[in-house]
């Protein structure tokens, strides 16, 4: 069963509409700017519906998690807690920590829609020279999603990341290719290199020929935004 109605869960419908015994919990607070603790009740009273459920649970959490702890938030504090709830129902749950997914995704919030709408249109924004993003395809999380979850002997938390994390001044210049415009920002000597573990996640890809290499960040934009 797939939980959800968004980007994941419409791409895990698109490419494993049975899912047989696992329960697949793609719904939930996806907005990590988010305050709201009705919208974080809401999603844990959903989880634990589902935890109650025969057979294993499956939950996307954040990357994110594993940063500093500067960057705590509500929205962490809560997959922390969501985490936490998953792993300890079920010896077989799963927990897959997930950076910035890319898709046809309407919401202008995400942050590849956000830059793109932003050099396109030439309205003027800052980003951090020090921070750095993954960026995943959906459709390429849910094949290696679906991998791990049929590997018997696979970690239960596990990051599904690309091999390279970049800056964001190296992801803003790659977007200024695949458009063929120039952005207008502003770069301030600000953040932290993302830390996420990328051999899980690198190992599964290879056993499905998916290229999570260096170029696989250029792929992506091109995909999704390539005229």
């Amino acid at each position: 069963m797939i939980h959800g109605t968004g980007l994941l869960a419409s791409a895990f419908r698109t490419q494993y509409p049975d899912t047989g015994h696992w329960t697949v919990f793609a719904r939930g607070v996806s907005n990590s700017a988010e305050t709201d603790a009705a919208a974080f009740d809401r999603e844990q009273a959903l989880l634990i519906s589902c935890l109650s459920e025969t057979g294993p649970v499956v939950y996307f959490s954040s990357c994110a998690l594993v940063n500093p702890p500067a960057f705590d938030t509500p929205y962490l504090a809560h997959k922390r807690r969501m985490e936490a709830l998953v792993l300890e129902a079920n010896a077989g749950n799963r927990v897959f920590r997930l950076p910035q997914v890319v898709g046809n995704a309407g919401n202008a919030n995400t942050l590849t829609n956000f830059l793109r709408d932003n050099i396109v249109s030439g309205t003027p924004f800052t980003i951090w020279g020090r921070a750095e993003r993954n960026l995943m395809d959906v459709d390429d999380v849910v094949a290696i999603a679906w991998n791990l979850m049929h590997t018997p002997d696979a970690q239960r938390v596990i990051d599904i990341v690309a091999e390279q994390s970049l800056p964001m001044p190296e992801i803003v210049a790659l977007f200024e290719r695949v458009l063929e415009c120039r952005g207008t920002y502003e770069v301030q000597d600000k953040g932290d290199p993302l830390q996420v573990k990328s051999r899980r996640a690198v190992e599964a890809a290879r056993r499905l020929g998916i290229d999570l290499g260096p170029a696989s960040t250029e792929r992506i934009l091109r995909k999704y935004y390539g005229n």
